[in-house]
């Protein structure tokens, strides 16, 4: 089976999950999802910025093993990870503990996550990729985590300018999602993946 890797990427709370969702609900048997969030260093090991523990800078994030998971997947093999998804792990929001999930290949993957296009190594496995643009002051209103005005200010927004914005270019397509609901975003996706279900 040939597997196709469709990136999604986007800034926080640009709506990259909900997407993923509501592709993998549509189509289960189709299309598959591996997180990058489910590949962040322990806490400990999370870089500092201005008295923060800064999870938006590529540092944060175990980026070998991604690119290893992803290459794995391509063979056809699962791979494990430490999940804190809704549907793999629904205990999360009241535990906050991560558990091991496998991953199983599915003939499209959908790899998603705010630094995805960040990585060369992620960009050359990616059939195509989809950014989703919506300015920061709605993507922070979507956030579910960290809503901390001081964290905001001194970590997000510059680790974003810095890091996520500039990956915009790499986006083969940009969907400007400000005023879509989340029907009208999952079609317009639809559109660009029809090619490969």
């Amino acid at each position: 089976m040939e597997i196709k890797f469709i990136g999604i990427a986007g800034g926080s709370g640009a709506g990259k999950s909900t997407l993923c969702t509501a592709l993998q609900e549509k189509y289960p048997n189709e299309i598959g999802l591996i997180q990058l969030d489910d590949y962040f260093k322990p806490w400990d090991d999370i870089p500092k910025h201005k008295g923060h523990t800064n999870c938006e800078h590529p540092d944060a994030l175990y980026l070998d093993k991604f690119v290893s998971d992803l290459k794995e997947l391509s063979k056809g093999n699962s791979v494990i990870v430490n999940t804190k998804n809704e549907k793999l792990n629904p205990d999360y929001k009241n535990t906050k503990i991560r558990i091991q999930a496998e991953i199983k290949h599915k003939p499209i993957m959908l790899i998603e996550g705010y630094l995805i296009l960040w990585d060369d190594r992620v960009r050359k496995l990616l059939e195509t990729s989809v950014w989703l643009e919506v300015d920061h002051t709605k993507r922070w209103e979507r956030r579910v985590h960290f809503k901390n005005p001081e964290y905001e200010k001194k970590v997000l927004i510059p680790m974003h300018n810095q890091f996520v914005g500039p990956t915009k270019k790499y986006g083969e397509h940009i969907i400007d999602v400000s005023d879509l609901s989340k029907e009208q975003v999952l079609e317009e996706v639809e559109k660009i993946i029809n090619k490969f279900l």
